[in-house]
């Protein structure tokens, strides 16, 4: 499930730092609903989630880290290559990254599609398997705000509105941090030119 890995990194966590699952009920978060989450069953709400990391010391750039298996440098080392290749025009370095990455894992594939959607029209599969993924995430680290600032622009409008909402809701997080603040700005205009590019000034206008 795409719940999964954050409740799995959350277990571990909670694990290694000597907590119970009892230790978070007066932050009003269940045992149930903490065993629910780190078993994949169902996700905790941004707010419920911060807090419970603070009670464990730990920032959500490390709680970011333990979702990625420590592969944070690695995914900042590929999508820079991205950029760079987008911005030099070189598609085939973009096909070669798509091609290198799109029969691996789940993480891999997305990068794959983050590369290619900058080169040519991503097909349907591809673009559910991107919204799929996206539908599941609350905690918006570096790598799924890299597949944001790429090509967010593809994504259907609804789940568009639905993500500027949820980086709205955290927006004094997101501002102190330079690496998420460039990437949602590289978002941000991605969606004014496709509004401008479809004359939807009204939309336009309120974004």
């Amino acid at each position: 499930m795409v719940y999964f890995k954050y409740g799995k990194a959350f277990h571990d966590l909670r694990i290694q730092h000597g907590f119970s699952l009892s230790a978070f009920e007066e932050l009003g978060i269940a045992k149930s609903t903490l065993s629910n989450f780190e078993n994949g069953k169902s996700m905790l709400s941004f707010d419920r989630l911060d807090f419970a990391l603070q009670k464990m010391n730990v920032s959500p750039l490390d709680y970011s880290l333990m979702i990625n298996n420590g592969e944070q440098d690695n995914y900042i080392s590929i999508f820079d290559e991205i950029e760079h290749a987008y911005y030099q025009r070189n598609i085939k370095q973009l096909q070669y990254i798509y091609e290198i990455n799109k029969e691996g894992s789940n993480e891999q594939k997305l990068i794959a599609f983050s590369a290619r959607g900058l080169y040519r029209r991503l097909t349907i599969e591809e673009l559910n398997e991107i919204e799929f993924y996206l539908k599941g995430v609350q905690f918006w680290g570096f790598f799924e705000l890299s597949i944001l600032a790429n090509i967010g622009d593809k994504l259907d409008n609804s789940i568009i509105n639905n993500i500027i909402d949820d980086l709205r809701y955290d927006k004094a997080y997101y501002e102190n941090n330079l690496y998420y603040r460039v990437l949602i700005y590289r978002f941000f205009y991605k969606i004014i030119f496709k509004f401008i590019d479809s004359e939807k000034k009204k939309r336009l206008k309120k974004f």
